[in-house]
């Protein structure tokens, strides 16, 4: 086995429309670090022309591009499937719709010289709708280009905001994970498998670097923008109870506090993507809300609504208030006239 610096894991599902461009954005960089990298292309069982664009890059890189092909079980199956083939020091994550920017991994590789083998480097992503690119977050942790973060702050960001848990926008050593570790129980988890194992990679790591410029980017229309998933909080809350039980071995100060923050983001979440749904009668959306609002886990973190205020979407914050005082009405009044609002806009827009 031949060991990298890079290992890039690309999970592939059914997605031939971005998966060349992204495969590219990849490949493009290789010379610039000696071909310090391996590629793994995992298909996940795809049913339409990924697998061959996948077969064609390998024919095209044999030495740099190695494909496998798996029965479909879900993007977390795929990432750990990817993450045992890996055999470079770090593992890097691209989705097969997104891209690495210009110039990525040979910054990445002078950061990883200068600070001495980091096990985690953290850095800013874009938002990317067609061409146009728009930065999510930046000067996360500072406005130096580069800095080394201790890891207390790295967990209270990683509860406090999403910056920090995309496993796309960090890259980590191999020996931060393992690699064995039984995930199959989360598999039928929808959302949340970037913070799931981000409890993993942040446990183990123990130095940090920032990077305070975007080296990804996140083509958004993909993921759950206009996607409804009822059980969206039902199926978060898994995850939410894993990060619940790391209080101890944490040590934040305030963690019951930035432990809120998370739950309300979700449930803000949960609520706003509701206006997504084909509701049969207002009845059946307010019993949507009533199993919401009868959550343990969510009634606790409402007691710290006003004092995270801070930390939460503004219209989330509202609705959350809303939901609070179980205004269920008025909530399902405010979602209708923001879609109202909406189908306007685009009808503008035309």
């Amino acid at each position: 086995m031949n060991f990298m610096l890079f290992s890039v894991v690309v999970p592939v599902y059914n997605v031939e429309k971005y998966l060349d461009e992204s495969i590219r954005s990849i490949v493009e960089q290789s010379s610039s670090i000696d071909n310090d990298l391996e590629i793994l292309l995992i298909d996940d069982g795809s049913t339409d022309n990924s697998g061959s664009i996948c077969d064609s890059y390998e024919n095209k890189y044999p030495d740099l591009i190695r494909v496998f092909y798996k029965e479909n079980q879900g993007l977390l199956a795929t990432r750990r499937d990817g993450f045992k083939k890996a055999s470079g020091k770090y593992i890097v994550n691209c989705d097969s719709d997104d891209l690495l920017e210009p110039g990525m991994l040979l910054k990445l590789k002078k950061v990883i010289n200068k600070y001495a083998d980091p096990d985690v480097i953290l850095f800013n992503y874009n938002y990317m709708v067609g061409d146009t690119k728009k930065i999510a977050y930046k000067n996360i942790f500072s406005v130096e280009s580069d800095i080394r973060v201790d890891k207390g702050s790295v967990l209270e960001t990683f509860l406090k905001d999403h910056s920090v848990v995309s496993l796309c926008t960090k890259i980590y050593k191999r020996i931060c994970i393992d690699v064995d570790k039984d995930y199959s129980s989360f598999y039928k988890v929808a959302n949340g498998e970037d913070s799931l194992q981000s409890i993993e990679l942040y446990n183990k790591a123990e130095s940090f670097i920032y990077i305070n410029d975007a080296l990804y980017d996140y083509r958004i229309g993909s993921g759950m923008t206009r996607r409804f998933d009822e059980n969206y909080y039902t199926g978060f809350k898994v995850v939410l109870e894993q990060i619940k039980n790391q209080k101890n071995s944490w040590n934040i100060c305030d963690f019951e506090k930035l432990f809120a923050v998370k739950v309300m983001q979700t449930v803000g979440r949960a609520i706003t993507q509701s206006r997504y749904g084909v509701w049969k009668s207002y009845t059946q959306q307010r019993e949507y809300f009533i199993n919401i609002r009868n959550d343990e886990m969510v009634d606790t973190a409402l007691s710290y609504l006003k004092s995270i205020k801070g930390y939460l979407q503004t219209d989330h914050y509202y609705l959350l208030t809303l939901l609070k005082f179980r205004l269920y009405f008025s909530i399902c009044m405010l979602l209708h006239i923001k879609n109202t609002l909406s189908q306007i806009g685009r009808g503008k827009g035309k």
